[in-house]
């Protein structure tokens, strides 16, 4: 592919921890970068703590399980996500109460959310910002889930730098929690990061990515090392990747700009012609992980041939989300009664949004998409 929907942005100081790792031949656990990328990691997003974790389900697992959550207890999730939402909450056996989004931000819609907690009266709620775009609604499920003393985790994986006023993604959790995979907003390849003002809950997280072996630091009895408090696991970051992280913690500044530059750069391109997904609310800002356009004048059929077409032409895309509600093998229970998920699906097409891209690859974006939606529909009306 010519034109790549995303790629990391690594720079010489990654590679200089990552050589500095290999020099100290340490790649396991509990290196000296987990320690320095969480620290600065915890000034990024105004927390305490942070940990760094093997990827972002396993995040979502560990804080679900430091949560208690436990067998059928609830957990609100959007319908419109990644599905490390719903997995995680099933790997708990709980009950994934599945509810529908709203349309201006892909965010979870408050009146449903209200509905949902009136009537389940759920344990946790998974706030998501999808696509860089912080959810509209975030403010008022913020103040609903206090009153009703429901646990946060707000999954910032792919709106890393994004705001609401002056206040940052990743401020609003109990728990916040982000992916780092290659392509999110920082990437060391499979990654993820947790962080948090509460100080019992990160032990409880620790404890329990460390296989709940609390016997682990240089003054405890060496016989002592194995000894398990319980059932654990194995999701503490290794070493390696984390030399990754802390370059790019480091550089997170210049990172988010250039991705706010390519969706900039999308919308005066594309503004006469397509509309975005998504509708930045007024005193929002996105860093533009991912755009992605809505082409609701085609059948889902049109819209896959434009997909397939893009692909020919070196231009890689991405469908929307697949709605979590039709997973299979898990319990959920619907909350909703707008199938804006499942037209998000049928009607979206993510666009390349790496780091990388110029103006005039944008224009060749806009303009293949305008030659190939008239083959296909001549009649197509394109914004004005």
């Amino acid at each position: 592919m010519k034109y790549i929907l995303n790629i990391p942005n690594i720079s010489s100081l990654e590679k200089n921890y990552v050589n500095d790792v290999l020099k100290e031949n340490w790649l396991s656990i509990n290196g000296k970068h987990n320690q320095i990328a969480e620290k600065k990691f915890s000034r990024i997003v105004n927390k305490k703590y942070s940990l760094t974790l093997q990827n972002g389900t396993a995040a979502l697992h560990v804080v679900l399980k430091a949560m208690g959550v436990k067998n059928n207890d609830k957990v609100i999730i959007p319908n419109y996500s990644c599905s490390a939402n719903i997995n995680s909450v099933s790997q708990c056996n709980g009950i994934a109460l599945v509810v529908e989004v709203e349309k201006e931000t892909l965010g979870l819609d408050y009146d449903f959310v209200k509905k949902a907690i009136l009537k389940y009266k759920p344990k946790v709620l998974q706030l998501v910002h999808i696509y860089g775009c912080p959810a509209r609604d975030t403010l008022k499920i913020l103040k609903l889930c206090k009153k009703k003393k429901i646990f946060i985790i707000e999954d910032g994986s792919e709106s890393l730098g994004a705001k609401i006023k002056e206040k940052k993604i990743g401020e609003f959790g109990d728990v916040s929690i982000f992916s780092l995979r290659s392509e999110k907003m920082l990437g060391v390849g499979e990654g993820a990061i947790v962080s948090t003002n509460n100080k019992d809950i990160y032990k409880k997280i620790l404890l329990l990515s460390s296989r709940s072996m609390p016997y682990r630091s240089k003054k405890d009895k060496y016989w002592q090392k194995y000894v398990s408090n319980g059932e654990g696991y194995n999701y503490l970051m290794p070493h390696l990747l984390s030399a990754v992280l802390r370059g790019q913690v480091e550089r997170h500044k210049k990172i988010f700009k250039e991705k706010v530059r390519v969706g900039k750069l999308y919308r005066k391109t594309f503004k006469n012609y397509f509309n975005f997904s998504q509708k930045t609310p007024k005193n929002f800002l996105n860093v533009f992980w991912l755009n992605s356009i809505c082409l609701e004048g085609l059948s889902i059929k049109d819209v896959r041939k434009v997909g397939e077409q893009l692909i020919k032409k070196g231009i890689e895309i991405r469908s929307g989300f697949w709605p979590l509600i039709n997973t299979k093998g898990v319990k959920s229970i619907y909350v909703g009664n707008e199938k804006v998920s499942e037209d998000a699906f049928k009607k979206i097409i993510v666009l390349p949004s790496n780091y990388k891209l110029t103006e005039k690859d944008i224009l060749y974006i806009r303009d293949q998409l305008i030659l190939i939606i008239k083959k296909i529909k001549p009649n197509f009306i394109f914004k004005k």
